[in-house]
């Protein structure tokens, strides 16, 4: 049931990222309702699963496109 939650919500997130070339961890958070560690680890795991990739370092210069 958790893996069936975290896969929606990592769903919503490619959603967005169709809607809009990118998406900042920022904008991850509020259209989950979650926390900003939980919203790195959604993007980091579609990263490594190779579905997005990060743009920019650190801070707020960074946001993640599709691959």
């Amino acid at each position: 049931a958790i893996q069936d939650r975290k896969r929606k919500k990592r769903d919503k997130i490619m959603q967005a990222l169709a809607k809009k070339n990118q998406v900042t961890n920022d904008e991850v958070e509020k259209l989950l309702h979650i926390s900003d560690a939980t919203a790195t680890r959604y993007l980091s795991a579609l990263e490594k699963e190779g579905k997005i990739k990060q743009v920019g370092r650190t801070g707020a210069g960074v946001a993640y496109t599709k691959v």
